[in-house]
């Protein structure tokens, strides 16, 4: 993630109809950023394809083989926190009943910021 103030300044250009300071305190959460990098790729998925990029990134990071228990906990914040943040700030639509995500409006600030895309 890069952190100079002119990817702020843009960010929060970007985005002028939500606070910037609750943007970036959702973009602080490694399992957010994670979700929108995926988004990037696959703007339309699954929240069973969240789970497994997340559980997988964790794995790489911790350099271990995901077991079960850590996907059911990645699955479950995702659906409870992360993608109604997500969706809080019109970057996604979920659909908790068909378990469905959709890449709707993410600014390219924001995948800048991330350094998504480079």
């Amino acid at each position: 993630m890069k952190n100079s103030f002119e990817d702020i300044s843009a960010l929060a250009d970007a985005v002028s109809e939500h606070d910037i300071d609750e943007l970036l305190g959702l973009l602080s959460t490694r399992q957010v950023r994670i979700t929108l990098a995926y988004l990037y790729d696959h703007p339309n998925a699954t929240v069973d394809d969240l789970a497994t990029a997340i559980t997988g990134a964790a794995a790489v990071d911790d350099g271990r083989i995901a077991g079960e228990s850590e996907y059911e906990r990645a699955h479950v914040y995702l659906h409870h926190s992360v993608l109604p943040r997500l969706q809080d700030h019109g970057l996604i639509e979920f659909d908790p009943v068909d378990r469905t995500v959709e890449e709707v409006d993410v600014p390219p600030a924001v995948y800048d910021f991330l350094g998504v895309g480079e």
